[in-house]
């Protein structure tokens, strides 16, 4: 844990973190005197999800994301936990000026003002990270302590200690251009509920993140999402060139292993949370779910070791295609049976 001044003299706790936007969540209510887990914010900000989207292109290639999109998890926190929270984005308009000078005035007056505050910034622009770790992602979340001259302190959760930021550098990073592009989104508590109601807050996220696997309409997204990909993947090698199938083979490895946590890493947070809430309501029945979500991680990081195998080799056959699909197949089937029955479990607890 490294120690860290605010721009009001406060201490602040650095700890390293498995993905942004939990980490930063829990760190903003950790700095008010709420003593909250990553994986408990990831929890109750129903972070758990899956998509495939064939219409939003990065890198010419459709997103796959193993997670709720950015910025609903902080949210969903704040309203379930409880507190006064202020978010902002900046749109452009015609009449709307220069939205990157406003963007960083006002990040520079609410620092004054001895506000710690996070901020959803593209990794590319940031350069306190070595080149070959910087590409082109509107998703990444820090937090900016105070600041310095000529920046920032920033505390990035995937760090082990904070960094110092050049004051351009974040401006970039914040106002980048592309798919899901930041607008210079900023949130911060001003207050929070000095005794939130975990155990309400943890029944209400468990049955949102039932419903948005299990009972979303559209095709690409939830259990119906998983198995649209799966086929499309088993499908490929018949209506792609080898070359373009493994190409978008492995894409869909880097979403799911390289970008943020990655699908199992997010499996696993998610078991950790029902481990918590099994732990918080005594629960047996939430302590078999949470095993039963690491295996299935166990099996989407199975996925891309076969994955990986089929992308480094030059000739590749349908058969091993309809594996790597197989194996996604099998986490479908596993996740939907997981979240019916975590779904029976949280309508019968009793916050």
């Amino acid at each position: 844990m490294a120690q860290e001044l605010t721009s009001a003299g406060k201490p602040f706790s650095h700890l390293h973190s498995a993905h942004c936007e939990s980490g930063v969540t829990a760190a903003l209510f950790r700095d008010k005197g709420i003593n909250i887990s990553e994986a408990m914010a990831f929890g109750i900000g129903s972070g758990i999800f899956f998509g495939h989207l064939p219409f939003i292109k990065w890198v010419g290639l459709p997103i796959t994301t193993y997670r709720s999109r950015p910025g609903t998890l902080f949210s969903k926190v704040a309203k379930r936990l409880g507190g006064e929270f202020i978010t902002k984005k900046y749109h452009r308009f015609w009449w709307s000026g220069d939205i990157t000078k406003q963007g960083m005035d006002d990040l520079r007056r609410l620092l004054r003002e001895g506000n710690i505050v996070g901020l959803t910034t593209n990794i590319y622009w940031l350069s306190y990270f070595p080149d070959r770790f910087r590409f082109q992602f509107n998703g990444h979340n820090i937090i900016v302590l105070r600041e310095i001259e000529n920046g920032f302190r920033v505390a990035d959760p995937v760090l082990d200690h904070p960094v110092d930021c050049l004051a351009e550098d974040l401006e970039r990073a914040r106002f980048a251009r592309g798919p899901l592009e930041p607008k210079g989104y900023m949130y911060y508590a001003k207050s929070v509920r000095p005794d939130p109601d975990f155990r309400s807050a943890c029944i209400t996220a468990m049955k949102d993140s039932c419903n948005m696997m299990l009972r979303t309409p559209f095709p690409y997204v939830g259990l119906r999402g998983i198995r649209y990909l799966a086929k499309v993947t088993i499908k490929s090698p018949d209506i792609l060139e080898a070359h373009e199938a493994r190409r978008r083979l492995a894409n869909i490895v880097r979403m799911q292993e390289e970008v943020g946590t990655g699908g199992a890493g997010f499996r696993f947070m998610y078991a950790a949370f029902l481990q918590e809430t099994a732990d918080l309501f005594g629960s047996s029945e939430l302590a078999d779910l949470s095993r039963e979500m690491t295996a299935i991680g166990d099996i989407w990081r199975e996925f891309a070791v076969v994955s990986a195998r089929i992308i480094k080799q030059r000739g590749q056959t349908e058969e091993t295609f309809a594996k790597a699909g197989g194996l996604m197949l099998i986490c479908a089937g596993r996740e939907e049976q997981l979240f019916r029955d975590l779904d029976k479990v949280a309508r019968n607890l009793k916050s």
